[in-house]
């Protein structure tokens, strides 16, 4: 657990390294099977993805447009069964994470207000989340294998944004962030109870940092110059983001155990436990560069245009990775299984 962690203080030198010379350049149209999900029957077509999923393949959670509603709202597909998440009968609800067990955390917003709940979906039951004494809910959007949670609130005393964890079982408390600085968000936890989120300073552009115990301040993740860097996932001692430019944007993975740091050719949006990664791509006025899974060899498997994947499963689950299709032009949410 997090709590018997030790804190690492942050080293002076920044190691990059690239991918082994021969497999980096190796690259493979991908033998895939394409599966377009199943949408609800009240659902609208337009913006449906799938953006994350258990290890396993059999809760995959996404978004879809639904009649009546102003967003697309929260989806679980349940070995490829969607259904509707929502703690009110009217609202707009967001989903965040899943685990192998099929509890999922998020939120549902009204005119009544906003509950934060975990979702199970073998019981089809809420548990809505009180926040402390003090502070309301800002954004909860990471939850571990553990059931522990990861987020922001904010202080009414203050009307700040503050990080805080909620250790399963126990009560939320604060994460300390260096002073003068401001938490944006948090992004993710590990199973080991690793802590990344982004941090807004006056002086300086917003940044990941790193929170290795929930009782010491956090680190700086390097990138490669002063920008700011966006890490978005963490599985075991791996970090995976990138940093962003206006034309290009490179993938960054950091060893959260030493000063390490892997330099791949697009920004990371997901991990899986084998280090393979996929890559976020993109699509637009400024190109389209479909998602790339890079597996922890070098070896790549490439996707046709309009194939931008948020999720990679472990190597031995149903599905390789999952996301969303735009090449018709609206978004369709889609898995693939690469063998």
């Amino acid at each position: 657990m997090m709590g018997h962690l030790a804190a690492v203080a942050a080293t002076a030198t920044l190691l990059v390294t690239a991918l082994p010379a021969a497999a980096a350049g190796t690259a493979e149209q991908a033998s895939c099977a394409k599966r377009v999900l199943k949408l609800p029957a009240d659902s609208l077509p337009g913006s449906s993805a799938a953006r994350t999923g258990d290890s396993t393949g059999r809760y995959i959670l996404g978004e879809a447009n639904r009649d009546g509603r102003m967003h697309p709202q929260a989806l679980l597909w349940v070995n490829g069964v969607p259904r509707w998440l929502s703690s009110q009968s009217e609202g707009e609800s967001f989903a965040y994470s899943v685990t192998d067990d099929g509890h999922v955390l998020g939120s549902t917003s009204s005119a009544d207000g906003t509950d934060h709940w975990i979702y199970s979906a073998k019981t089809n039951k809420y548990r809505i989340l009180e926040a402390p004494a003090g502070f309301r809910f800002g954004r909860l959007t990471a939850m571990n294998a553990n059931q522990d949670i990861a987020g922001t609130a904010v202080d009414e005393a203050t009307g700040e944004s503050v990080a805080l964890v909620w250790p399963a079982g126990g009560q939320p408390q604060l994460l300390p962030v260096p002073s003068g600085l401001t938490v944006f968000a948090v992004d993710d936890i590990s199973d080991e109870g690793l802590i990344i989120g982004r941090v807004d300073s006056p002086d300086a552009p917003r940044t990941s940092y790193l929170w290795k115990s929930w009782s010491a301040e956090p680190t700086r993740l390097p990138g490669l110059d002063d920008d700011g860097v966006w890490a978005r996932d963490i599985e075991g001692r791996w970090i995976a983001g990138g940093q962003d430019g206006i034309d290009d944007a490179t993938g960054l993975l950091w060893n959260t155990r030493t000063s390490r740091v892997v330099e791949l050719e697009d920004s990371v949006a997901d991990l899986n436990s084998s280090r393979d990664a996929v890559t976020a791509g993109r699509f637009g006025p400024l190109g389209d560069w479909p998602s790339v899974i890079i597996r922890s060899d070098g070896t790549k498997l490439t996707f046709p245009a309009g194939t931008l994947l948020s999720h990679i499963f472990e190597r031995n689950a149903k599905w390789t990775a999952a996301g969303f299709d735009v090449s018709s032009g609206t978004l369709v949410p889609v898995v693939y299984a690469c063998r």
